[in-house]
């Protein structure tokens, strides 16, 4: 019991040095889980080492190299206009434009790097329609969240399905418990969106001018076939393995797994000279993958000391079942308004799910949903890696230092309610494994 409560206490030390000093807060979690696992729980170095996670830092690794190519020679940011070219200037359309072009670029893969990527033009055409800054920024952020929650080449979404994996569903589970958590978020946050779009007044925005996007450039076209051609592989063969029951088509998706399709596409980059190798290899996410390591690491500690079952005592013996749900919305939403969803509530809580399920009775596609929907309803908090660069890609200083901090908090305290109130009434239990 002393463990775990040095755990417990270890975490959220570990969070807020981490966010009010700016540093690592993996470096602080990995320490804090070699002192308290060998020298309270009497654990080797080596089996605390032995909790690293792996495959998610694979999935890292192998998003970054492949889709730095496609950020870095502009290919994302020509394809954005393009979008936004599509509309005519139609200011109404223009929120859903910034939600369409942050969702598109998200789900090909450039997760965290997307507000960075298209956050300076879309700031600056929503702001030249007077639609409102927050609402901009909720667009952004929800749309990149949805576009990046996919199973396939998602940043959120595959951790997400790795994550569910290690609670030892089989294969197909774990597929079809992925897509449905993701439909499921993708509910929550679409009609997020759309009460912010009638509270902001979107549909009062001016038209504006959108001046004729640059055609892709050859190389850009080249990274587009790319791209579309590793999507392809990496969500056909898995579609088709989930209908089609035949030996060929379960060896190939087998073969077409994210992480493999990707290092494939960025050997295919480097030998048609799309990007400089060497520059990508250096845009690798040293920091989030530290990060991810140290605090999952910390948090394996914890569950040996007990913390699981504690948790699930609490849940299944303190709370009422059917408050269950928008508990684990707003204990996930709680943990991540200063951390990472992915890196830290998402490891901590997905364990408690499988116990939670068979003690209550409750729908496990429905308690991974709540946590993964839970984390990432605060996505907008200024606190959080992807608010604060939300908030560092607009240009307006004004705009940036006196308007999305204070409304970009609300919001963040707005959505984990709304998505609270739709698990309390079943919204999130339609799905099943």
């Amino acid at each position: 019991m002393l463990a775990m409560w040095l755990c417990l206490i270890a975490i959220v030390v570990s969070i807020v040095i981490g966010w009010k000093f700016k540093q690592n807060t993996g470096i602080i979690a990995m320490v804090c889980a070699f002192v308290i696992g060998i020298g309270v729980m009497g654990m080797k170095a080596g089996d605390i080492i032995n909790f690293w996670p792996t495959t998610i830092v694979f999935y890292l690794i192998s998003i970054s190299l492949f889709f730095t190519y496609a950020n870095d020679n502009g290919t994302m940011d020509v394809l954005g206009h393009k979008i936004l070219y599509a509309l005519n200037g139609n200011a109404k359309l223009i929120p859903l434009a910034i939600f369409l072009v942050s969702l598109v670029v998200g789900g090909l893969g450039a997760g965290a790097s997307t507000p960075v990527i298209v956050g300076p033009f879309l700031f600056l055409i929503g702001l030249s329609a007077n639609v409102n800054p927050v609402l901009i920024a909720v667009c952004i952020g929800y749309g990149n969240t949805i576009g990046s929650g996919n199973i396939y080449n998602g940043y959120g979404g595959m951790i997400s399905k790795s994550l569910i994996e290690a609670c030892n569903y089989s294969a197909s589970e774990v597929n079809a418990a992925g897509n449905f958590v993701w439909l499921n978020s993708c509910i929550a946050f679409i009609l997020s969106v759309v009460i912010f779009y009638i509270f902001y007044k979107g549909y009062k925005a001016k038209r504006v001018a959108v001046e004729k996007p640059e055609a892709f450039n050859p190389l850009q076209k080249k990274t587009m076939v790319i791209v579309l051609i590793a999507f392809a592989f990496m969500v056909v063969p898995a579609l088709l393995n989930a209908w089609v029951k035949n030996d060929v088509v379960a060896a190939v998706a087998n073969f077409c797994q994210p992480q493999v399709i990707m290092f494939i596409g960025a050997l295919v980059c480097v030998l048609m000279k799309i990007g400089d190798e060497k520059k990508v290899i250096k845009s690798i996410p040293i920091n989030t993958i530290v990060m991810i390591v140290g605090v999952y690491t910390l948090i394996c500690v914890a569950k040996e000391a007990g913390l699981v079952d504690a948790m699930a005592s609490l849940l299944s013996g303190t709370i009422p079942k059917f408050l269950v749900p928008a508990f684990l919305i707003l204990f996930a939403a709680f943990l991540s308004f200063f951390s990472s969803c992915t890196s830290t509530v998402m490891p901590l809580m997905y364990p408690l799910v499988p116990g939670l399920a068979a003690s209550l009775g409750l729908n496990p596609v429905m308690l991974f949903a709540c946590i993964y929907i839970g984390g990432l309803s605060t996505a907008m908090s200024p606190f959080s890696t992807g608010g604060a660069l939300t908030i560092a890609s607009c240009a307006d200083k004004d705009v940036k230092e006196n308007v999305l901090p204070n409304g970009m908090i609300v919001a963040s305290l707005v959505i984990p309610l709304i998505c609270a109130v739709l698990a309390t009434i079943g919204v999130f239990s339609f799905f099943h494994i």
